[in-house]
């Protein structure tokens, strides 16, 4: 739930902004709601209140202020599965970095590569990227981000078959005074130690019961999901499905395509369970392929496809690459017969749309 008055401050900033009158006061202040609309969930407002921000910098010319703006439509892009816009605001937060001399301002342009990598499965190129964060010194200097992402870093040692170094950088994490520090901070640390530690009982639990992080669902939903893949492999999958079941429903909502496809995979008969009891071929598809498909087969461009569904057109194209695999056909025109029945309803639509 929204705090009282929230779209009124919103507001109220982004008219001093179109007003000429913008501070730096402002811009921060338009930065730090858009950072708390990661947290909790509002990606859409968050990637507006980027943008307006961003303009406001180049309008007032804050432009050293800019750099946290391109971290939040950088890693929101990367989570959604759109590696071209996130390459995109890496890039500037690269060339912003180098032209500085910002190692930190580096890191966060790895950690995104980092993001991008586990996407397509890679994590020796995921662990590598955000490696450096394991030296003492470049942790404790960067601790905001070696907290944030500490569940990635741990996770992507143990996939690599680096157990020493996962239980070091929990090391770190559990040398930290966490009193202060936010619920968010204590529920990603839980979970890192969960992963690091795969024998012992009752992390994922403690780190589920964080009291106040009711608010952050994609957190929240990432550690349902790893929960789940270890109870998977535990055989408690009753369990194992109803959180990731949960997880998932997050996932879709906050349109996190890449940890949704991953879930999808790790459990496809939840999904199955979902959607119908008849394997198809289509049901290899994950919502948004087959989304972007029936788009396709009822006739419209990757440019438009990309306009329905917040993408860009080379990440739809892409996308329709992966669905071509998985139907084993080779051309859009195939697209229709393979998917069925459901791709009339879809070429109404996009009529409806192109009146």
């Amino acid at each position: 739930m929204e705090e009282p008055g929230r779209d009124l401050m919103n507001d109220a900033l982004l008219r001093r902004g179109s007003a000429s009158c913008a501070s730096e006061a402002a811009i921060r202040a338009v930065t730090s709601l858009c950072l708390d609309d990661v947290l909790t969930g509002e990606w859409d407002e968050a990637v507006r209140l980027a943008d307006a921000g961003l303009e406001m910098c180049d309008l007032h010319g804050y432009q050293e202020l800019r750099w946290p703006l391109w971290v939040v439509r950088a890693v929101i892009a990367a989570l959604r599965g759109d590696d071209e816009q996130a390459q995109e605001f890496a890039g500037k937060l690269t060339d912003w970095a180098g032209r500085r001399g910002s190692a930190a301002v580096q890191l966060y342009a790895q950690y995104v590569q980092c993001l991008l990598a586990q996407a397509r499965d890679d994590f020796e190129q995921a662990f590598q990227c955000i490696s450096e964060l394991a030296v003492p010194a470049t942790f404790s200097e960067n601790l905001p981000l070696a907290l944030a992402a500490c569940v990635d870093f741990v996770e992507c040692a143990v996939r690599t078959n680096r157990p020493d170094v996962a239980r070091a950088y929990v090391a770190m994490l559990q040398s930290v005074d966490l009193t202060g520090f936010s619920p968010r901070a204590r529920l990603l640390t839980a979970c890192a130690t969960a992963l690091a530690y795969p024998t012992e009982t009752g992390h994922f639990e403690r780190s589920l019961s964080t009291p106040g992080i009711s608010h952050l669902p994609y957190d929240r939903a990432r550690v349902q999901l790893a929960y789940a893949e270890r109870l998977r492999r535990k055989g408690s999958l009753r369990t194992a499905r109803e959180h990731f079941t949960e997880a998932r429903a997050t996932f879709i909502t906050l349109r996190a395509l890449p940890l949704q496809a991953r879930g999808e995979r790790e459990f496809p008969s939840t999904v199955l369970n979902r959607v119908g009891t008849t394997a198809t071929p289509t049901d290899a598809l994950t919502p948004q392929e087959r989304t972007i498909a029936e788009l396709a087969a009822s006739g419209l461009t990757n440019k438009q496809i990309g306009i329905r569904t917040y993408l860009s057109h080379r990440t739809v194209g892409t996308h329709l690459h992966r669905v071509f695999d998985k139907l084993g056909i080779s051309t859009r025109a195939a697209l229709r017969d393979a998917l069925g029945n459901t791709v009339a309803d879809r070429s109404s639509e996009s009529l409806i749309g192109q009146r």
